[in-house]
């Protein structure tokens, strides 16, 4: 009799698993070093790039300060040549002085040289005066990016620069940054205050002036002129508030402000980049230098 025999189907070794095993690991390790790979790659372009971009961003930075330094040497050039001027001046004043007190004090001298040597101290005065006012439209421009703010009083430690931008922000609405400030600093306090005085047109009342002089002045500084202009343009939203904001005057305009805002002719004085403005009651609107008078 003949028997079939089944054929049984074979079944896995133990060697079979451990050589497909290995074979998964090889192909998982490859994988992973081709992604480390790829990842360095990319990081060392990216290194690049970064590095690329941080010294295009230091040469244009270099380049703007040596801008700004050949600006400020040119107006410390400017000043200098002011003074030496001035100095001249003060000298030729001096020997015309002591030569009028000399044909004054003597009996033979006349009246016509007199009149001559005064001519000549009027003209010297006249001299000194434009050199003055030179001197000041430099000082002025060296100005032309700040603004003072007057009864805003600073926490305890806190930053100026990021107080005065978060001000600006929330009471005039101007979307500004602390990178828009250049610099920001209490001024120092002064017992006399007439050089810092408010304008009586631009002070609502007494109290007022007295409320915003007891806490110190903090003087601002922008990196561009059209910030500082848009925060002048909006401080009328300060109005009857204790808090102002005006330019950042010299001590000449600041002593020609006070000096026509008390003229009985006034009605309104005000300031806009270092000029000054007077409205008369006659309706009349006048550009006032230094020395000059309404």
């Amino acid at each position: 009799m003949v028997c079939s025999i089944a054929t049984m189907p074979k079944l896995s070794t133990r060697s079979d698993s451990t050589s497909t095993d290995t074979t998964s690991e090889a192909l998982v390790g490859v994988a992973a070093a081709d992604i480390e790979a790829m990842v360095k790659a990319a990081c060392h372009k990216a290194v690049d790039v970064l590095k690329t971009e941080l010294l295009n961003m230091f040469t244009d930075i270099t380049t703007r300060l040596q801008s700004v330094e050949k600006s400020l040497l040119s107006l410390e050039q400017k000043v200098a040549d002011h003074d030496s001027a001035l100095n001249d001046v003060s000298g030729r004043v001096l020997n015309i002085q002591c030569s009028v007190d000399d044909i004054m004090s003597s009996r033979d001298d006349t009246h016509a040289r007199t009149q001559e040597s005064l001519k000549q101290l009027e003209a010297i005065r006249s001299e000194a005066r434009n050199a003055i006012c030179i001197a000041n439209d430099v000082e002025q421009y060296g100005r032309r990016n700040n603004i003072r703010i007057r009864g805003f009083k600073l926490q305890h430690d806190e930053d100026c620069q990021t107080a005065v931008a978060a001000f600006i922000n929330d009471k005039l609405q101007i979307n500004i940054t602390r990178e828009d400030i250049d610099a920001a600093h209490i001024l120092p306090t002064k017992t006399d205050t007439s050089a810092d005085a408010v304008p009586p047109s631009s002070a609502s009342s007494s109290t007022l002036e007295s409320r915003q002089h007891a806490t110190p002045a903090i003087i601002v500084r922008f990196k561009r002129r059209d910030v500082r202009d848009s925060v002048l343009r909006k401080r009328r939203l300060l109005k009857n508030s204790s808090i102002s904001i005006v330019e950042d005057l010299s001590a000449l305009n600041s002593q020609t402000l006070n000096r026509v805002s008390r003229h009985p002719d006034t009605v309104t004085a005000w300031t806009w980049n270092g000029r000054i403005y007077v409205l008369t009651r006659s309706g009349a609107k006048l550009l006032v230098r230094p020395f000059q008078s309404l």
